[in-house]
């Protein structure tokens, strides 16, 4: 039947990819975990220390893609997460900082991995705009707002088959009630905003 040598050549090629998935596994703990460090240093504003950090993501992000191009139908799956938050640090830095959206292809992220970290990018963008309302700053709301409905319409126009874009339409229907909640806070808070300043307008009248 010659067991043997099959289940030998079987062996040798599931102990390369074992071997292959031990090395990337490191590499894909190792940006996300940076790139949730990098969205923290853009809340803070610490955009030094972003760059820094985006700068090690980019070249560890290039490493695993030579890592996964060695076996690329065992080993796609696992650029799946780590370049969807390479996509959102990425988009929120440039969102926050009113900068054109790098394109899929200038990052070398796959597209549909990136349009997951866009999807993410309107759950930073509300915890953007609550800390902005925390602190009275409210001259940006509008716009913030306006970014996020901006990238719904475009997620909620790839209307493909699931098989396609795989769990991305829940993902963006979870990004819409985000956003209506975000709306709800921002036009509260610019009201209130408004009724202080005529309360504070009467006074001096």
């Amino acid at each position: 039947m010659n067991l043997i040598k099959i289940f030998s050549e079987l062996t040798t090629n599931l102990d390369k990819l074992d071997k292959g998935r031990e090395t990337i596994l490191p590499k894909t703990r190792s940006i996300i975990r940076d790139c949730s460090n990098a969205i923290k240093h853009i809340h803070r504003k610490e955009f030094d220390l972003y760059n820094e950090k985006i700068s090690l993501i980019k070249q560890t992000h290039t490493e695993l893609k030579e890592m996964v191009n060695l076996e690329p139908g065992a080993f796609v799956k696992f650029l799946k997460t780590p370049e969807q938050e390479y996509a959102e640090a990425v988009s929120f830095y440039a969102i926050v900082n009113k900068q054109e959206l790098p394109t899929p292809s200038q990052l070398n992220i796959d597209p549909l991995n990136y349009a997951f970290g866009l999807a993410d990018v309107i759950g930073e963008l509300r915890r953007y705009a609550l800390d902005n309302i925390r602190n009275s700053q409210l001259s940006e709301l509008n716009q913030i707002l306006e970014d996020m409905d901006e990238i719904y319409t475009n997620l909620f126009s790839l209307d493909y088959p699931a098989g396609i874009t795989q769990d991305l339409r829940p993902k963006t229907d979870r990004a819409r009630s985000l956003i209506e909640k975000t709306r709800g806070d921002i036009s509260i808070s610019l009201q209130m905003n408004d009724l202080k300043k005529c309360i504070e307008k009467n006074k001096k009248d």
